[in-house]
């Protein structure tokens, strides 16, 4: 029962693609009906010119039906041209429509699916996938009403012709319906087997291709392509296997539909020799049988491919029917312009049950103040800049943004509130230009231009040969850390936020990169809520207050002076990155009574 209800709600949503183009499919389906019904017309002619035409050689009566069959073949060649039209441009605009709202789905799913889904098997789902839908509702459905009007139209006429010979042909039709019944539940398995590995392959190859600097670097060349022949052998072995249930299937349909015109001819020809039937009525029943059975056979292959395809919808839904674990309440206030000031109350987090990140995390960061986090790597500092964004939220406690509950807020207006310069800048693969935009799409090319002199890259920018119109590569492989960086920080300078998160957004560059991004900083900084998560803690030196994490709880904080003089967790951490020379000479520590 449950099984019909889920096919049932299945071939409802499908249907609900077709929904906006009924009209189109409907003037398809008429296109189609009128071809089918000429087509059906040569076997009656057929059998007008043996027994009228030939055996009273009536001439005259031969140029009458040749001129009504060329008649006939140039409205179905009208026919045919406008229901080709009609089906092309309905397909496009569904496949259009399917890829569409599994964008935008993908789009509302918190950080914790991306982390848990493979690239390419989302990459699959949305190319491969999709694209097996779009099939279904388009060509599988025209296909499916096409033949069932052909296979009753063609009934009609047979049973008008001779109802016994009819019920002769029909007898193998029982062995027909239970070979395919036999196929579709191996067919639709292995079906989804194979999709399952399309997807694996793809991963494979997108993660191999990220990683090629690494895979040539530790010379891994021959083990990756073996890795490579290891699962391609696994999906030619699939697809032999699918290919061959096909081929079983499809030639038990075709040796049952041989059958069917073997019987008419055997049956038949006894009726015609005891003078039941015409020789004319025999030879278009044979005709309208070996046409019955070709939309019969095509209905046991239809299944074949809906069988295949079904594994693509439900791989398809199952991504719909994932519910954004992050979404706007009821209720939720869009926040126009906030002042800055940011609170954690009694905040706990844990991306897996019985595993916390961050436990009973309290601050307050005023409006204008420049707040540190530090602390070992894995101790939960990028957590909280994913909580602030809302990318997840607090598994218990509150965080605040001008005294108002952000699950209050909606997402995009919160998220305008905010700018990030990461440690991993992402650049799209187009020019600087439009990746600077991306930070205010109504930018002007003036605005751009100041945005990138205030994060000290415009200079860079303007001696390149084709200056802001310079394509970055992808994820901006074209140019170096630092100007990525750079880069990323005029991008939040057009962003204008209220809130400033710098996470680890110097840890990778060298000194000299390093300094041309804190003055970069600077005037980002100014006048804005900022939030740094840093391991080099020369770069924290001026924050208002620091708070130290450690086993997911903030242990201490205060100004970098106060956290040296108390000679705990920060100053352990201090003196290490002093020792391994990751602090600059001029920021040394320095007795709080040699500063005067």
């Amino acid at each position: 029962m449950n099984h019909k209800k889920f096919s049932k709600g299945k071939i409802k949503r499908i249907l609900k693609y077709l929904k906006p183009y009924w009209g189109m499919e409907l003037e398809i389906l008429v296109c189609m009906g009128i071809a089918v019904v000429l087509s059906l017309v040569d076997p009656l002619v057929i059998k007008v010119l043996i027994d009228n035409v030939f055996v009273e050689r009536n001439l005259g009566l031969l140029n009458i039906i040749m001129l009504a069959l060329i008649g006939l073949y140039i409205f179905r060649i009208l026919f045919s041209i406008i229901n080709s039209y009609l089906y092309n441009f309905v397909g496009q605009r569904i496949l259009f429509d399917i890829r569409s709202q599994l964008f935008q789905h993908l789009e509302k799913l918190h950080m914790g699916f991306y982390s848990q889904t493979k690239t390419g098997e989302v990459v699959s789902r949305v190319n491969n996938d999709v694209a097996s839908l779009q099939n279904i509702v388009t060509t599988t459905f025209i296909n499916l009403i096409t033949d069932l009007i052909t296979v009753i139209a063609i009934l009609a006429a047979v049973l008008y012709l001779d109802w016994r010979l009819t019920l002769v042909s029909l007898s193998v039709f029982p062995f027909f319906a239970f070979g395919i019944a036999y196929f579709s539940k191996k067919i639709r398995k292995k079906s989804k087997q194979v999709r399952e590995k399309v997807a694996d392959i793809l991963n494979f190859f997108q993660e191999t291709i990220s990683g090629m600097k690494l895979i040539q670097s530790f010379g891994r060349e021959k083990y990756e392509a073996r890795r490579f022949l290891r699962k391609g052998k696994e999906m030619i072995n699939l697809r032999i296997e699918l290919g061959m249930l096909g081929s079983l299937a499809g030639s038990l349909a075709g040796f049952i539909a041989a059958l069917g015109p073997a019987l008419v001819l055997w049956y038949g020809g006894y009726r015609v020799i005891g003078g039941a039937l015409s020789i004319g009525g025999l030879v278009a029943f044979y005709t309208y049988v070996g046409r019955l059975f070709g939309p019969v056979l095509r209905l046991a292959r239809l299944n074949v491919t809906i069988q295949t395809a079904m594994a693509s919808i439900d791989r398809i839904f199952e991504f719909l029917d994932i519910n954004p674990q992050i979404k706007d309440a009821p209720s939720a206030i869009t926040l126009s312009k906030a002042r800055g000031d940011l609170q954690f109350e009694k905040v706990s987090f844990s991306y897996q049950p019985g595993e916390p990140i961050l436990q009973d995390i309290s601050f307050q960061v005023r409006k204008g103040e420049k707040v540190a986090i530090v602390g070992p790597s894995g101790v939960g500092k990028t957590t909280i800049m994913n909580l602030i964004c809302r990318f997840y939220d607090p598994s218990s406690g509150v965080i605040r943004l001008d005294g108002m509950d952000i699950r209050k807020v909606k997402l995009s207006s919160l998220r305008r509130q905010i700018g990030v310069v990461s440690q991993e800048t992402f650049l799209f693969n187009t020019s600087i230009r439009e990746n600077l935009r991306y930070g205010n799409m109504k930018a002007t090319d003036e605005e751009i231009i100041e945005a990138a002199q205030r994060a000290n890259i415009h200079d860079f920018i303007s001696n390149l040969p084709e200056g802001y119109e310079t394509q970055v590569g992808d994820r901006g492989v074209r140019l170096s850390g630092g100007e990525r960086q750079r880069l990323s920080i005029a991008r939040a300078i057009l962003k204008d936020p209220r809130i400033l998160i710098l996470d680890e957004a110097t840890s990778s560059l060298d000194s000299q990169a390093e300094n041309l991004i804190q003055k970069a900083l600077q005037p980002l900084m100014q006048n804005r809520t900022t939030i740094t998560i840093a391991h080099r803690l020369s770069t924290v030196v001026n924050s208002d207050k620091i708070l130290v994490l450690s086993q997911g709880r903030i242990a201490e904080s205060g100004t970098h002076w106060e956290l040296l003089e108390k000679g705990g967790i920060y100053r352990t951490l201090w003196d290490e990155q002093m020792k391994r020379k990751e602090v600059p000479l001029q920021t040394q520590a320095v007795p709080l009574g040699e500063q005067m």
